[in-house]
């Protein structure tokens, strides 16, 4: 079981509504992030849950091609969640490696990991890539709605095209 769930908090600092919020992936039981209560809001760092669907959906279009793709939380200084690929299954880990000068948020193989929070859960990529692609769908669908002219949605929308 792959899951996303996210909330979106909106603060007139934003360079568009929804850009900010809180974001957590759901695997096999296990999560990583967290999506706070409405009381927390003002005391609890946000997430960009624009970033987060940005680069999930590079990870499935990269799945497409590659067996193996790490995704960076960019909130944090080691943390990367891996993606094994290996025919119809994808193999999900949260592990820790050193953010190397020059990487990005999407890597094809790092260097000495660790374990993190959780490791090896197997889940079908299917139900990964329609997860990824109905909720991101849901959040352009927002992005849209109360953002009508920003040139941001019209790349979040580009990118699920290609996926």
């Amino acid at each position: 079981m792959f899951e996303l769930d996210y909330r979106i908090v909106q603060d007139e600092n934003d360079e568009f509504v929804g850009q900010n919020g809180f974001f957590q992936i759901k695997c096999n039981g296990f999560t990583y992030g967290e999506v706070y209560s409405k009381e927390l809001e003002p005391v609890v760092d946000k997430v960009s849950v624009y970033n987060w669907f940005e680069r999930l959906a590079k990870v499935i279009k990269c799945l497409m091609t590659n067996e193996y793709v790490a995704l960076s939380d960019v909130e944090s200084y080691s943390t990367w969640i891996e993606f094994y690929r290996k025919d119809e299954e994808v193999v999900v880990s949260v592990v820790k490696a050193e953010k190397e000068d020059g990487s990005r948020d999407i890597e094809f193989s790092l260097k000495e990991t660790s374990s993190g929070e959780w490791e090896k859960q197997v889940i079908c990529y299917s139900q990964l890539r329609t997860e990824i692609i109905d909720k991101l769908k849901e959040y352009v669908d927002f992005l849209v709605t109360h953002n009508p002219k920003n040139p941001e949605i019209e790349k979040m929308d580009e990118i699920l095209k290609c996926i």
